[in-house]
């Protein structure tokens, strides 16, 4: 049986607290609202779509998703648009894994979802855990070993990471899927938060993308700001997309047309909201949690920070009571007990009437 999502649990209180007619807000999870949405002009759309995708989605994808196509063998790949990136999750595991391979790496701390996408597909998650002691590093000698010590199929890592923000760099990334090759190990990487990069020699360029043990993920739903409106994309090899495909199929049909015509109507709008607003909040919020000594890692990319804190216990519960919610550590993984997750993808002066509360009612 599948756990609750910690995700809906959250939602689910501040929607109790909300209708008591006190106030709540989540400190997990962003809250923008694209404006101009309401000015998309709904009578165009076609709504028999193309299984795979839009064309024009996909064209998309390719430049500001897919870096351009540069290193990419093109007749050999091509790309898939799903139903969000769990869709598209769901139909990597269960096209990769069979019988005698199901052991699945997720390197933590990762996004809950992960687990249960494994678990659904009947396959085994193993755990690789990296620490704010190191910067949230990953050991390539260690993570090689543990591959081969417990016959990996598939390797899954976001980059950048959620939650803690941190970009795994290229060099690093290269030397991966140079040991998952090597290993006939799938290496999955979910970019869902790709255009969100705070430094620009953290640009996802330059990869080695021609191998056919590489699958990229990412997710319109986060990089266009469009959260809620699920879409997706898988880049792969093309039998291997035949694959995702077919499972797409079977448990979507098509993605969704009118999602697909609203990001594209969406697409300049969205690309043009990045950094500006996020840069000036991620400050806000690294000089308080500085101000308050408390341990984090800062992000390079992403929306979200990842504290740690002696009492998380009684610092969860005392700002519970006063109206704000946090996803503790644990939901990302057993080591993190002592970490919590903090969004801070919120209209600026929202997020300066939470931490006025913090700060009032000394909650850390």
């Amino acid at each position: 049986m599948l756990r609750k999502s910690v995700t809906l649990s959250l939602q689910e209180k501040i929607s109790f607290i909300n209708k008591s007619g006190k106030q709540a807000f989540s400190l997990s999870n962003p809250s923008f609202n694209p404006k101009n949405l309401k000015n998309i002009n709904l009578k165009y759309f076609n709504l028999q779509g193309n299984l795979s995708g839009d064309q024009r989605l996909k064209d998309i994808a390719k430049i500001h998703l897919f870096e351009d196509w540069q290193n990419i063998d093109k007749l050999k790949h091509d790309i898939l648009i799903t139903n969000g990136a769990k869709a598209a999750l769901y139909c990597v595991f269960k096209g990769l894994i069979n019988q005698n391979q199901k052991n699945i790496c997720v390197i933590n701390p990762n996004w809950p979802t992960y687990v249960d996408l494994i678990k659904l597909c009947n396959a085994k998650p193993f755990f690789y855990n990296t620490h704010l002691k190191d910067n949230f590093n990953i050991n390539l000698q260690r993570l090689k070993k543990f591959i081969i010590n417990h016959k990996i199929r598939i390797l899954i890592l976001t980059n950048p990471n959620n939650p803690t923000g941190k970009i795994i760099k290229n060099n690093t990334i290269n030397e991966l899927i140079k040991i998952c090759t090597a290993l006939k190990c799938y290496l999955v990487i979910d970019e869902s938060f790709s255009l969100y990069f705070f430094n620009e020699k953290e640009l996802f360029i330059k990869k080695e993308l021609s191998s056919k043990y590489l699958i990229i993920i990412n997710s319109f739903s986060k990089n266009f700001h469009l959260q809620g409106l699920r879409l997706g994309a898988i880049l792969s090899v093309k039998n291997l997309l035949a694959i995702f495909t077919n499972i797409h199929i079977a448990i979507n049909g098509a993605p969704s047309s009118i999602a697909q015509n609203i990001v594209i109507d969406h697409k300049k709008n969205a690309l043009k909201l990045h950094k500006s607003g996020t840069l000036s909040n991620l400050k806000i919020v690294t000089n308080f949690l500085k101000s308050k000594n408390v341990q984090f890692y800062k992000p390079d990319g992403s929306f979200y920070l990842f504290p740690k804190i002696k009492n998380l216990k009684n610092f969860l519960n005392n700002s519970e009571k006063r109206g704000l919610f946090y996803l503790s550590g644990s939901a990302f993984g057993n080591k993190y007990k002592d970490h919590y997750r903090l969004c801070f993808e919120k209209k600026t002066n929202e997020l300066n009437s939470i931490l006025k509360i913090m700060d009032k009612y000394e909650l850390y």
